[in-house]
């Protein structure tokens, strides 16, 4: 009778079944607040997966990283990649980009625009061209089709107000009646509509959903081989109400309760 209960629950209902499940564990042996507690640390903690997640990042912007290139560039081993190759030097700033992340995470804060900002100074920091260059003076570089982007007089007061107290810039009915994992692709569809950056702004956007979801106690949710024409047709429409492929993913990535 249960696997046909659960059969009939929705992807993120199962998410939550998933999470609830680690969480509890059997409570006869654990109290419950301190295997909670376990989870969220271990959701939070640095893994070998890091490596597979900063390379598919860069993927997302187009670059032909393989899982074994980051792999030698965040140990420090000689590989395919010279140190001063700007692929490398996103590696090493993505890495630096993930603590940020988990430290927020861990103080209950959830990402806000400004902290998307120093998110990108830690990416491109070695990075000469975007020294003092982080908010753009002009259209993204990595501009869509059929995409209006705020003009950059406007991106500061947009930053300003990309916060969880004004729903990231969304509807409050809209935004506030969906499942937390759903609000994070709200979060990375309307920060990727301002684009505040010269270049990446699908990578932050990216970064800025999976900031959302480790606040809110969910694993990292890497992008996949395909993901960039997933990303384009996603940006340039209307704001998304779920993500199904990405509700999946991360069904499958905290391992099914069913």
């Amino acid at each position: 009778m249960r696997n046909q209960d659960e059969a009939q629950l929705s992807l993120l209902e199962r998410v939550d079944l998933a999470l609830a499940s680690r969480m509890v564990g059997d409570p006869a042996r654990e109290e419950l607040l301190a295997k909670a507690e376990q989870v969220l640390d271990a959701v939070r903690r640095p893994a070998p997966s890091d490596v597979e997640f900063i390379a598919s990042l860069l993927r997302l912007r187009g670059f032909v990283i393989d899982d074994d290139d980051a792999a030698a560039a965040l140990s420090g081993r000689v590989g395919r990649l010279s140190p001063i190759a700007q692929e490398h030097r996103l590696m090493c700033g993505l890495r630096e980009c993930l603590q940020l992340l988990r430290r927020r995470a861990a103080e209950g804060k959830p990402p806000d625009g400004w902290f998307l900002v120093d998110l990108f100074r830690a990416m491109t920091a070695e990075l000469p061209r975007f020294r003092n260059n982080e908010l753009r003076q002009g259209p993204p570089w990595d501009s869509l089709m059929y995409v209006s982007y705020p003009a950059p007089d406007q991106l500061a007061p947009a930053l300003d107000t990309f916060d969880q107290a004004r729903c990231f810039r969304d509807q409050p009915l809209a935004f506030e009646r969906l499942h937390p994992v759903r609000q994070g692709f709200r979060l990375l569809w309307r920060f990727a509509r301002i684009a505040p950056f010269p270049d990446f702004n699908l990578v932050m956007a990216w970064l800025a959903m999976n900031a959302w979801l480790q606040a809110k106690g969910f694993p990292l949710l890497p992008p996949e081989r395909g993901d960039q024409e997933l990303m384009v047709k996603l940006v340039s429409g209307p704001p998304p109400t779920k993500i199904v492929q990405l509700e999946g993913r991360l069904l499958s990535t905290l391992g099914d309760a069913a």
